[in-house]
């Protein structure tokens, strides 16, 4: 863990105990710490080039709003401790999503996938392909089950579905519930990879996503 995410972390524990009673100034004391490796982390989301000098303001904003993201992951914010400084940019929109950058496609390659398979579609393939469509065109949200014997070519009709919605430029994510099956389509994880959904489930069990992480937003 590099110093200044521990360093952020600790901040955060110390806040969490309410016994500071001016958090402004042990911010304003040990900020520079703190803040000893955004400067790298800003050149490797590619928020500014490499000979290009980083304000210090944009330094401290960032990691203001990284500290703010743990606060509101844990159910609190830095509104909870004024005269607390507030982060001014909108961070949440400038970093990059590693869900969304680990599926990174080329959207022609999917248009030429798409009509490739779906020519060669027999006719209840074509009509699953049509309805399945058409609920996601419409934000209709319908649960569809692909029923059918081994052979006919069921994963071949979902991986031709899944490029068909990025060719959309949508977000298509495949979970499958085993490992084995993680062979047979595009770019899948297992769902309890994925969703972070413990292996051993009770009534009381939950997922562990949590609201700060980055597949919320997509979700």
């Amino acid at each position: 863990m590099q110093p200044g995410m521990a360093c952020c972390q600790l901040l955060t524990v110390i806040l969490l105990t309410d016994e500071v009673a001016e958090s402004h100034l042990l911010w304003d004391q040990f900020k520079a710490g703190l803040c000893d490796d955004v400067k790298h982390k800003l050149y490797h989301m590619n928020h500014y080039q490499a000979d290009q000098e980083i304000p210090e303001d944009d330094i401290y904003d960032y990691s203001l709003w990284d500290l703010n993201r743990i606060l509101v992951g844990i159910g609190r914010s830095l509104a909870d401790f004024l005269p607390m400084s507030f982060p001014q940019q909108q961070w949440a929109h400038r970093v990059p999503n590693p869900l969304l950058q680990a599926e990174q496609y080329n959207v022609d390659e999917m248009a030429t996938l798409v009509d490739e398979q779906r020519a060669i579609f027999n006719p209840d393939q074509a009509a699953a392909f049509d309805v399945i469509l058409e609920s996601i065109t419409n934000n209709q949200g319908h649960l569809f089950f692909i029923h059918a014997a081994g052979g006919c070519r069921k994963t071949f009709l979902c991986n031709t579905i899944v490029a068909k919605v990025k060719r959309r430029g949508q977000v298509a994510l495949c979970v499958v519930s085993s490992r084995i099956t993680t062979l047979l389509l595009n770019r899948e994880r297992t769902s309890c990879s994925r969703f972070k959904i413990p292996l051993s489930i009770h009534e009381d069990s939950m997922a562990g996503l949590k609201c700060n992480s980055y597949m919320f937003p997509d979700l």
